[in-house]
């Protein structure tokens, strides 16, 4: 039976390898999107919103998970990494203010609808950038256990905006929502299974492919210049 197993794993990876030499995009999804480079980008700190009104879009989940603060440091640090890793011929510039409605606490907590947009665009408008990057955090679990074990796996909610500071307006947005889970609950993992070498990783690398795969879908995954 075991034996069995491995053969059927087996034949999956070579499927996978098979589709991944292919060179033609199966659709246009898989068409790279591409931000113009004439426009300047301010990055601005990952925040967590943990009240309605510190969200821009969306809805808080019953469950959320809190990131501790030095994690939103490394995560600061990690996309800034990836942006200064490309092509430099966009002007970009990285930003430490802390979110326009952090200090409000929970007085937004009942609110309907995410008020946080305004904020954000106030704050573009003074770093003089055409457009601004807002990383957040919507939901933070780190792995209970090691690479090799777990009794919990990480689990992590990220999102991006990337609002025109002219407009005030979300020219686009991107989410990454994902909770890691093994090989032998889903086969269909199996892509992510190889790539990260059978390993059940932290919160922050589960993080930072978030990054790779929303900076890709955004247009921003090249052309940066500090």
């Amino acid at each position: 039976m075991t034996h069995f197993r491995l053969s059927i794993l087996l034949a999956l990876v070579l499927l996978l390898f098979a589709g991944g030499c292919s060179k033609q995009p199966r659709s246009t999804a898989d068409i790279p999107v591409v931000f113009s480079h004439r426009y300047s980008i301010a990055v601005m700190p990952f925040s967590q919103p943990t009240d309605t009104g510190s969200l821009i879009t969306g809805q808080l989940p019953a469950d959320q998970g809190i990131i501790p603060a030095d994690q939103l440091i490394l995560l600061d640090a990690d996309l800034e990494q990836k942006l200064l890793s490309q092509k430099k011929d966009r002007v970009i510039s990285f930003h430490k203010t802390q979110p326009p409605l952090s200090a409000q606490g929970t007085s937004f907590h009942t609110a309907s609808q995410p008020e946080a947009l305004p904020g954000w665009v106030s704050l573009g408008k003074k770093t003089g950038k055409d457009f601004i990057l807002v990383p957040m955090v919507i939901n933070w679990h780190d792995r209970e256990g090691s690479k090799a074990g777990v009794t919990e796996p990480a689990e992590v909610h990220i999102e991006f905006y990337l609002i025109r500071t002219d407009t005030g307006t979300i020219y686009n947005h991107a989410a990454f929502e994902e909770r890691q889970v093994g090989l032998t609950s889903n086969l269909l993992s199996m892509g992510e299974f190889v790539k990260r070498k059978g390993a059940w990783v932290s919160a922050r690398e589960l993080a930072g492919e978030g990054m790779d795969a929303m900076l890709k879908k955004m247009g921003l995954a090249s052309s940066y210049a500090k």
